[in-house]
This record gives C-alpha cells, sequence and structure tokens, in this order.
C-alpha cells in the first residue's frame, strides 16, 4: 500500500522529529514529545477533509500513540546509554 505524503509526514516525520530533539535537547522533557508533535500535526490533520470530519478522532489518536510509543522506546535507550 501506497502511504501520501500527508500519511507519512503526520504519522512518522512529525513524531520522529519530536521525540529526536528532545532526546538530543533534555532528557527530562522527553515526556513533551507526544504533545509537541500533537501540537505540530494539528494543522495538517484540520487540512485534510477526510480526517476533519469522521475520522478526525481517530487520526489524532494514532498520532498521539505513535509519538507517545516511540517516546517509550526513547526513554528505554536513554536508561541504557546514560547506565554505560
Amino acid at each position: 500500500m501506497f502511504m501520501n505524503w500527508w500519511n507519512l509526514s503526520v504519522f512518522c516525520i512529525i513524531p520522529i522529529v519530536s521525540v529526536i530533539f528532545f532526546f538530543f535537547w533534555k532528557r527530562k522533557y522527553l515526556w513533551m514529545a507526544p504533545l509537541t508533535s500533537t501540537v505540530f500535526a494539528m494543522p495538517s490533520i484540520l487540512s485534510d477533509a477526510e480526517h476533519r470530519s469522521m475520522f478526525f478522532g481517530i487520526s489524532v489518536m494514532l498520532h498521539i500513540l505513535i509519538a507517545v510509543v516511540l517516546t517509550v522506546i526513547a526513554y528505554v535507550v536513554a536508561r541504557f546509554w546514560d547506565k554505560k
């Protein structure tokens, strides 16, 4: 299945960039990565008519879920990285 640029940016690029930014900037603020990525993804989600209407809740929840999973992975990596 082909993912278009919108899906790629909202569900992959924005959460990854947000987590990487907080991971290398200040790890104690890593919990803000899902919130920040959602704020930056909102204009994209609201601009797409399909996601703005019926699937708005699903798109936002899926985006937050992806960002939270990436944040948890970053916490695990940070924990092992700090031990070494």
